[in-house]
């Protein structure tokens, strides 16, 4: 796959559009109206693609037109959104995703320009690989301020999960996050072994489980830190698990090696263990926070330059759970790590 350049994103698209008689593609889902303008883009947006035009139109309500000017370019028009009728029509090219509601106003015999967009979004480009980097950057320094604050306060804290999260929430904003790219977890007890467990004013005690996620420009972080607080000797031989897991697949991590060596890897270490690691090792991030290539023993992704993945290894049995995650940059011969927050040993 080909690292492109904003303009030559644009330009692939509108060719890739000629050669499958596409005349007219609309987004509208943000995340990809994102990934062309390569920033976040204003809260109501459509982006109209016309093979007629060697630009990109972004249409904006009357209320956001001052402000979208600064997306303007070359490459970027910026108009005021009329109606879904005149936005959509001659639309022949839609989003997987479009609501049903607005088929109403796409031409018969349209085509869905998903899979191509998706295969687009896996390699990164210089100026994408800066944002990813800031967005991680951010939700470091939550995470390692959070983690120092409970290591601190273990004997005496009166934290729950809620004032936990909006901590880590307070601090990604004060330091430059749009937003959190996704539902911010932090987890006590034995709830540390639900992989998507959600925040409660459940006090924090023995663990904590913390996953997170910055968004800088339109691109996403992800990093998850597991704390132990007044651990038990097992929790401290899971832990010592999962970091190990996760060394394994980082000395592996490179140019050419597939998703499924990568997993099988951990797979193969965690032995007994492995009936507990319950999800896949990682996966692409970009404009969303899951993306492709997804990391797992079932995918046929095989790693390129210039991807940019997680590897997140976890297990979950039942009393408690750990995870351990990080974002990472596919090199021809390694990686460069991008989110940095200290993993402590125990």
């Amino acid at each position: 796959m080909i690292q492109r350049t904003k303009k030559e994103k644009i330009a692939h698209f509108l060719k890739y559009m000629a050669n499958n008689e596409i005349n007219k593609t609309v987004f509208i889902k943000k995340e990809n109206i994102n990934y062309f303008l390569e920033d976040y883009s204003p809260n109501f947006s459509v982006l109209i693609f016309d093979i007629k035009e060697n630009q990109i139109e972004l249409q904006v309500s009357k209320l956001d037109y001052e402000l979208a000017k600064i997306y303007e370019s070359k490459d970027v028009k910026i108009t005021q959104f009329e109606s879904w009728r005149e936005a959509l029509k001659g639309c022949n090219g839609i989003e997987g995703d479009l609501p049903v509601g607005f088929l109403k106003y796409v031409s018969l015999g349209h085509k869905i320009i998903t899979n191509e967009l998706t295969k687009m979004k896996m390699v990164k480009n210089k100026d994408e690989i800066k944002n990813l980097s800031k967005a991680a950057e951010i939700s470091d320094k939550a995470v390692a301020s959070i983690s120092e604050y409970l290591l601190d306060n273990r004997d005496n804290l009166k934290d729950t999960e809620n004032s936990i999260a909006a901590k880590l929430e307070y601090i990604m904003k004060k330091s430059g996050s749009i937003k959190p790219s996704f539902d911010t977890i932090a987890i006590t007890g034995n709830k540390t072994s639900l992989p998507h467990g959600m925040p409660s004013n459940e006090l924090v005690k023995d663990i904590c489980l913390m996953d997170l996620g910055a968004v800088y420009k339109g691109y996403c972080s992800d990093i998850t830190r597991t704390v132990l607080l007044n651990p038990t000797n097992e929790m401290i031989d899971i832990y010592r698990l999962v970091n190990e897991g996760k060394h394994i697949a980082e000395d592996l991590l490179r140019s050419g090696i597939t998703s499924k060596e990568l997993e099988t890897s951990v797979r193969n270490h965690f032995k007994d263990y492995d009936k507990y690691f319950i999800h896949s090792l990682g996966h692409g991030v970009g404009v969303e926070v899951h993306e492709n290539p997804t990391i797992s023993q079932n995918s046929k992704f095989t790693l390129e330059e210039n991807m940019i993945i997680t590897l997140e290894p976890g297990l979950y049995i039942g009393k408690f759970g750990v995870r351990i995650e990080d974002l990472y940059l596919v090199k021809k011969d390694g990686f460069k790590k991008l989110s940095s927050a200290k993993i402590m040993d125990y």
